[in-house]
């Protein structure tokens, strides 16, 4: 699920302090820019999570951390970068490392969903985690496939109902219904990390994405416009859905009206 973004970045080496990371294009765009080279992640007590990670042992970590550090509010998360992700379609709410200092070094970490009508979590993979997701409100469709060659797996999921996505799946989850729907997806590791397909593959040159995606034949200019029209992370369609439900289809916008 496109849950996770901000918190699953790798810790780099501490710099200066900068601006929080701004989003892409709109306000309700959840896809952070690139974290620079030598940046930090804004609100992130890296020398901190160093100690916590370096602790000669179990009793040594819990006697560094607060009671509250190993209790996560996903209704009033903290003010931390990487801890809400908002689209058009929803939010998530992420507890990981870098989100929740009791998870560091447990290898374990969980994001809620609130999935709006015709909320759509667009297809991307976590490299270093197996997913399960369960759905404790409302009705979901999931899909994946495991990697090039394997056949795609489709399911409709009822409340309680679960899916397991492989370590490095490219998979989705969409709400067909007119009702929001909420799932909770746990991850196998801390730092499950986010690949986004359609946003990472624009951040190539545009000769190489442009020939990826069989517009080799457009000049540079108008596969620049493409790049802009990647929708969030939780967007809203399909198209089918958004009618049944009386939503209006947002209009596509290219870069010159941005």
């Amino acid at each position: 699920m496109t849950l996770l973004s901000i918190p699953f970045l790798s810790l780099a080496a501490p710099a200066p302090a900068q601006d929080p990371l701004t989003t892409l294009d709109s306000p309700q765009f959840p896809i952070p820019p690139p974290l620079p080279y030598n940046a930090t992640i804004p609100g992130v007590d890296y020398a901190f999570i160093t100690r916590i990670k370096t602790a000669p042992n179990l009793v040594a970590r819990v006697a560094m951390l607060k009671d509250e550090d190993y209790a996560f509010d996903f209704v009033t998360p903290p003010k931390v970068g990487g801890a809400v992700l908002e689209g058009e379609g929803g939010k998530f709410v992420v507890a990981s490392g870098t989100t929740m200092l009791g998870l560091v070094e447990n290898g374990m970490s969980m994001a809620v969903g609130f999935t709006k009508a015709c909320g759509f979590n667009t297809p991307h993979t976590h490299p270093r985690a197996t997913e399960l997701s369960i759905v404790v409100k409302g009705r979901m469709i999931s899909e994946f496939v495991a990697e090039t060659g394997a056949r795609k797996i489709r399911n409709e999921h009822q409340t309680y109902s679960m899916v397991a996505f492989p370590q490095g799946a490219l998979h989705l989850e969409f709400n067909p219904d007119c009702e929001e729907l909420v799932f909770v997806a746990i991850f196998n590791s801390e730092d499950p990390g986010i690949n986004t397909p359609a946003e990472s593959l624009f951040m190539l040159d545009d000769d190489f994405s442009g020939l990826a995606l069989g517009l080799e034949f457009l000049p540079g200019a108008d596969i620049d416009k493409f790049r802009h029209l990647v929708p969030a992370t939780l967007a809203q369609g399909v198209e089918t859905c958004l009618k049944r439900c009386g939503i209006t289809k947002n209009k596509l916008k290219g870069k010159e009206d941005l």
